[in-house]
């Protein structure tokens, strides 16, 4: 049985009109979790769903299951998820892809005539990207026991603090009822297609990837202080330059991350001013650091705290504090789950035309694979591009 590409597609670009950012010659998405964009394609799956004849169940923090019975609905569902939100400016392909051909799987079965043995569930977990409220995977990751549930609700906007993920459940009408758990809201399975976010595939000039498992993650906050003052005023020998202390830091990150062939990103800095002409007092920075290896990123922390206390006794007035916010270890995919989309494949695919690969991306299927079987299937990215407007992934490749 094969779902229908083409009507993947379709569904793919007409959902993009929820978001849809224009950015030049490209379209790309502006759809972060619990804004109207996201209820609207939210509502969306919820009518497709139920036209399929499927249970469209909600958890307590948004998380949608909707569930295509089989012959024996004493069993769990076998989950088939992704997400439908983006990046502030983000494609159409990273996470929705996974949503909409889950569904199709769905449509796809119900068509056939065949009744499915276990039930069937298409999933589109809550707040994946983090961009909004600043917890990636918060929906799946709640849902395995990995966080809870009242903390969850307690993340605040990042661009209105008086706004929290909760409140916006509720405003949007998707703060469900279903326990957020796993436990009481079990799948026998969890699988994910998604876009590889990476230039891997297409160099190698390969269709597919089955996806051995997800580097390991680490999050952190850094907060510098110093001493503002007049940038015509204060002579270079005394100042306690809050920012020139913190790009000193940050080029110490980009060293140690292209040494251990890790990744390391400051992807946010700030500092105390917006005025051209004055030394800024305070300065912050963030610090996403991934690598496979627990020990490699042990070193690479420990080797950060000691350049920071190097850098408070090299510049005098200056304090520098680090604080993890973030700690995800590396993960492997269930071999079993694995094998049986590798079996899948080998009537749709050449077995040259397919890899194995880690991701270096995170991904809800990181949170799931800790209590469920669990697999993941990569298309190409074109290019390696991903949460930008100009990602694509062609539709031969499904």
């Amino acid at each position: 049985m094969q779902i229908h590409p083409p009507r993947v597609w379709e569904k793919l670009q007409y959902t993009a009109q929820w978001g849809r950012l224009e950015m030049g010659e490209y379209i790309g998405l502006c759809r972060e979790s619990l804004t109207d964009s996201d209820r609207e394609v939210r509502d969306w799956l919820v009518e497709e769903a139920k036209d399929i004849g499927c249970e469209v169940k909600v958890d307590e923090m948004g998380n949608i299951f909707a569930i295509l019975p089989g012959r024996n609905n004493d069993l769990a569902p076998i989950g088939l998820g992704s997400h439908l939100d983006s990046q502030p400016a983000g494609g159409r392909f990273d996470g929705a892809l996974g949503v909409i051909a889950a569904l199709q799987v769905l449509r796809a079965v119900k068509e056939s005539g065949v009744k499915n043995y276990a039930p069937l569930a298409a999933i589109n977990w809550t707040n994946e990207e983090g961009t909004r409220f600043p917890r990636m995977c918060t929906g799946s990751g709640v849902w395995s026991g990995a966080e809870d549930v009242t903390s969850s609700h307690s993340l605040t906007d990042l661009a209105n603090p008086s706004i929290t993920l909760g409140s916006e459940l509720k405003r949007i009408g998707y703060l469900g009822t279903a326990p957020c758990s796993y436990r009481e809201n079990p799948l026998s399975a969890h699988f994910e297609l998604h876009i590889e976010q990476g230039p891997r595939l297409e160099k190698a000039g390969q269709k597919l990837a089955i996806v051995s498992g997800v580097q390991g993650m680490r999050a952190y906050e850094i907060r510098c202080n110093g001493s503002g003052g007049h940038a015509g005023a204060v002579p270079m020998s005394e100042r306690a330059d809050a920012l020139a202390a913190l790009a000193v830091f940050i080029v110490k990150i980009e060293e140690l991350a292209r040494r251990e062939d890790a990744f390391g990103t400051v992807g946010v800095v700030e500092t105390d001013t917006k005025s051209p002409n004055t030394v800024p007092g305070r300065a912050f920075c963030t610090l996403d650091l991934r690598h496979h290896s627990e020990e490699i990123l042990d070193a690479i922390e420990e080797e950060l705290s000691g350049n920071l206390l190097k850098l408070e006794k090299d510049r005098l007035g200056i304090t520098i504090s680090m604080k993890k916010t973030r700690h995800k270890k590396s993960i492997k995919f269930d071999p079993e789950a694995s094998l049986c989309l590798q079996q899948a494949l080998k009537n749709t695919v050449h077995e040259s035309l397919v890899s194995t690969l880690e991701s270096y991306a995170g991904h809800d299927s990181a949170e799931t694979a800790i209590v469920v079987p669990t697999a993941m299937l990569f298309i190409p990215s074109k290019k390696g591009i991903s949460h930008n407007p100009e990602e694509f992934s062609s539709e031969e490749d499904w």
